[in-house]
């Protein structure tokens, strides 16, 4: 009887499946020390702060918390080869939620009393115009069908929507939430630079680190 050999899934799925794994569990632990205690009553007052601006920061958080959750279906080859149409309609939804949620954010820069400091505005006012900016070239290269510059700054875009989890998982290390006003800001603003230089590095790593033959 012939042996059937069982395929073996390329290395570069198996590095995929690694990231959002980890990107789940590093989502999970900024819940476990960020989220989950502010639910509870207590004299904290950035809790306080936070209830203030619920009536912008809930639906800024759920929106974001969609556009995340719609990153694995939006970036699966797979899926988008089967469905189509639903790419295209989950992109949609996704530009939606960044079209709401990144203002959100700037406007919370500018008016909120847990962002104190000129400079953790300006930091976040950086975040917040990034996110939009990166989200609508995505949305234009695709209606325009250049599939190939669309997929790049759909990357440059979610790693911007993953701030919300960049931003919050080493929360659970009192060092850093005890970071000043600015010392944080100094963490936005490199994550914002992350968020911007290492996409350009990972599309041109080829180019980098390969020369033409002559």
């Amino acid at each position: 009887m012939a042996t059937v050999a069982t395929p073996i899934a390329p290395p570069r799925n198996v590095a995929k499946y690694a990231i959002w794994a980890t990107l789940g569990i590093a989502l999970v632990v900024a819940f476990i020390f960020t989220d989950y205690p502010l639910l509870f009553p207590s004299g904290d007052p950035y809790r306080a702060h936070l209830i203030a601006d619920r009536f912008v920061l809930i639906p800024h958080a759920v929106f974001a918390l969609i556009a995340m959750l719609i990153g694995p279906f939006q970036f699966s080859t797979r899926f988008r080869q089967r469905h189509l149409a639903r790419h295209r309609l989950l992109g949609k939804i996704y530009v939606i939620c960044i079209a709401f949620t990144a203002p959100a954010a700037i406007w919370l820069g500018f008016h909120s009393e847990a962002v104190e400091g000129l400079s953790m505005t300006m930091a976040t006012l950086a975040l917040g115009v990034g996110w939009l900016v990166c989200t609508l070239v995505a949305f234009l290269t695709a209606r325009n069908r250049h599939i190939a510059v669309h997929r790049q700054w759909m990357v440059r875009s979610y790693c911007f929507t993953l701030n919300f989890i960049f931003a919050r998982v080493l929360n659970f290390w009192p060092a850093y939430t005890h970071l000043s006003n600015t010392g944080f800001a100094n963490v936005l603003w490199g994550l914002t630079f992350c968020y911007l230089l290492l996409p350009d590095l990972y599309f041109n790593w080829r180019e980098i680190t390969t020369s033409r033959a002559k």
